[in-house]
């Protein structure tokens, strides 16, 4: 390896193709998804409502992000005829769960809180993502990390092939 800053610009290709390519695929990821947030407490739950169309995809996913661990929380999910699709207990600051879509129409999502401790939390409702999609991002961050493994390399090579020249 004769020149070791060739191998540095490449490496710094592969990063710069990785973040436009990752961006690209978290872009196309996260533009469909209905976000709120708000305060969570027994007498106010945190409601969002979005379209679905399993024609779009089969399954849905949501989410829950709260600001402390350990506080209980139910979620329940409604389809478009009122019926509850999904009914979970959780404990945890983060919760993402798949359910199946049974037609097109707007699906309801209420989180409410069990403990009597106000929380803040953030709920998203989606389609879940294209495996292509996916496929997309996760290539890009091995694009971002094999490029960085080249610099790396580049620079640890080029720092001993200086020393042994003086």
């Amino acid at each position: 390896m004769k020149k070791p800053h060739l191998v540095l610009f490449v490496a710094g290709g592969l990063v710069a193709a990785g973040m436009v390519i990752s961006f690209y695929g978290s872009a196309i990821i996260t533009q469909g998804v209905a976000i709120t947030d708000g305060l969570v407490s027994q007498a106010s739950p945190l409601e969002l409502s979005r379209q679905m169309d399993p024609a779009v995809a089969k399954t849905g996913i949501y989410i829950v992000h709260t600001e402390l661990s350990g506080v209980t929380m139910s979620v329940r999910i409604f389809d478009p005829l009122g019926n509850q699709i999904v009914s979970k207990t959780i404990d945890e600051d983060r919760t993402e769960e798949q359910f199946d879509l049974s037609s097109k129409g707007e699906y309801r999502m209420v989180l409410e809180n069990i403990d009597s401790q106000e929380t803040r939390a953030l709920i998203g409702l989606s389609h879940m993502p294209d495996k292509s999609i996916v496929a997309l991002n996760i290539f890009g961050q091995a694009a971002i990390i094999s490029g960085f493994v080249g610099v790396g390399i580049a620079v640890i090579y080029a720092v001993k092939t200086r020393r042994k020249s003086s």
